[in-house]
């Protein structure tokens, strides 16, 4: 695709980027701004500066939850494939990239804004990187090509000025050529004016070139959904469903806060007398008061006795409810008095939250898997079989799974050596050796000998 002069980005492609934005201010926990509060709260407040807003963060505490399901136990997660050689190089790539530690950010994004996008590439130095573009600088076309537009502000004139590096992936003639250019862009991001790419470069602080040929037949970036993609052509993120629930949950709770901050300071509501009152009649400042004669005697204080309240905070409760169970994320601290002690029952109260965790964790297999792939390529590998396992997103009952494993092993359905991989969670060259120190172990102890019968 080519980059047209104030086409770039389309509207479809504003619009996506605004959602970007929208769903970041929900995770940092700015949420007024993207839910708003009713006027009918806001006209309580003489002063824009005084309402009070209460944001739950719960957006935040969703895609967390989702970042740890998904990364599980990081010490049992695994990348492995068949080749000694692939399996150097692919050790290398994870270790360097950080990507185990990486996937609770992946996780983290993908819950976020609904996909992430990765992107593989070699330095001067021939070493691979892995890096995640931010959602607001991915823009794939309808043709199959990818373009990364990298924002830059340059603050050194009179007035503040947006440039932008646009890298144009498309694949010629068998072989991935990146175009890149330099832009100047309006406040809304879209491009008004070519510029040198030199004046970027200088911006970014990296000497791109104006073309580039990658000797491979397929992109370099990879996009992994958060399930199913919508008809946008990305994956939905996990705010989308519960915009409504939260947005009533922020605004009924500032409502009570309100009504409280206006009540608990309770108004006394006395007679008038003279010695309430000033010689112009006004009422007097004053902690204790003393009123002889029966006739002032009913003094009390103006009470919010509104019985609603009690209803908000029962219908809070309900909000609260729906958004556990659209997004599958429990809330047993705000729902439940306890939470389940054994790990099954945990297991059974968790199913859905696993069950999403497992078609997360799916997507972002496949696509860790292809990126190594075209890491592979990029270095002259070709990598066929990566095989990727996640560690235990809930804690594991170890007896339980030794006595699983110990019928398993009597049944004759599985060797001692398998048994060992998955308790352990090593290779089978460790189990090997663990095999190899129990036959010695059991030769010292006469394990298995013959006794003569007398």
């Amino acid at each position: 695709m080519e980059i047209k002069v104030g086409k770039f980005p389309s509207d479809q492609e504003k619009n996506r980027i605004s959602d970007v934005s929208k769903y970041l201010d929900l995770y940092e926990n700015r949420q007024k701004g993207v839910l708003g509060l009713h006027e009918i709260i806001e006209k309580q407040y003489k002063n824009a500066k005084d309402v009070v807003y209460l944001a739950h963060a719960i957006p935040a505490r969703i895609s967390d939850f989702y970042g740890d399901f998904v990364q599980g136990n990081v010490s049992q997660l695994t990348i492995t494939t068949t080749e000694e050689g692939d399996q150097e190089f692919i050790d290398e790539v994870v270790d360097y990239n950080d990507l185990k530690e990486m996937v609770y950010d992946y996780g983290v994004d993908q819950s976020e804004f609904g996909y992430i996008a990765l992107h593989t590439w070699k330095d001067d130095e021939d070493v691979t990187h892995i890096d995640q573009i931010p959602q607001d600088q991915y823009f794939p076309q309808a043709d199959g090509s990818v373009i990364i537009s990298t924002y830059r502000k340059d603050s050194r004139g009179v007035t503040d000025q947006f440039y932008a590096l646009t890298q144009n992936f498309q694949i010629e003639n068998g072989k991935v050529v990146i175009t890149r250019e330099g832009w100047k862009a309006d406040a809304n991001g879209v491009l008004i004016e070519k510029v040198d790419l030199s004046i970027v470069n200088e911006l970014i602080g990296i000497e791109y070139e104006e073309t580039q040929t990658l000797e491979i037949d397929i992109i370099p970036i990879v996009q992994v959904d958060n399930g199913k993609q919508m008809s946008s052509g990305f994956g939905k993120s996990d705010y989308n469903d519960i915009l409504p629930q939260l947005a009533e949950l922020n605004e009924r709770s500032t409502h009570i806060s309100t009504q409280l901050l206006k009540n608990l300071d309770a108004k006394m509501q006395i007679p008038k007398t003279d010695q309430t009152t000033d010689e112009d009649g006004n009422l007097k400042q004053w902690d204790t008061l003393v009123v002889e004669g029966k006739e002032h005697a009913d003094a009390k204080y103006i009470l919010n006795t509104n019985p609603l309240i009690e209803s908000t905070e029962k219908h809070i409760e309900l909000q609260v409810k729906m958004i556990s169970f659209l997004s599958s994320v429990p809330m047993f601290e705000l729902l439940k008095s306890s939470m389940p002690e054994r790990v099954e029952a945990l297991r059974i109260q968790l199913f859905s939250a696993i069950r999403k965790t497992d078609t997360k964790r799916s997507k972002l297999e496949k696509g860790l898997k292809d990126i190594l792939k075209i890491a592979g390529k990029l270095s002259g590998k070709e990598i066929e079989d990566i095989t990727m396992k996640f560690g235990d997103v809930l804690p594991v009952d170890e007896y339980q799974q030794a006595q699983t494993e110990e019928v398993r092993i009597k049944s004759g359905n599985t060797s001692k050596q398998s048994s060992i991989k998955r308790l352990d969670n090593v290779n089978d060259e460790v189990a090997d050796e663990e095999l190899e120190k129990i036959s010695e172990e059991d030769k010292i102890a006469g394990v298995g000998d013959t006794v003569p019968t007398l």
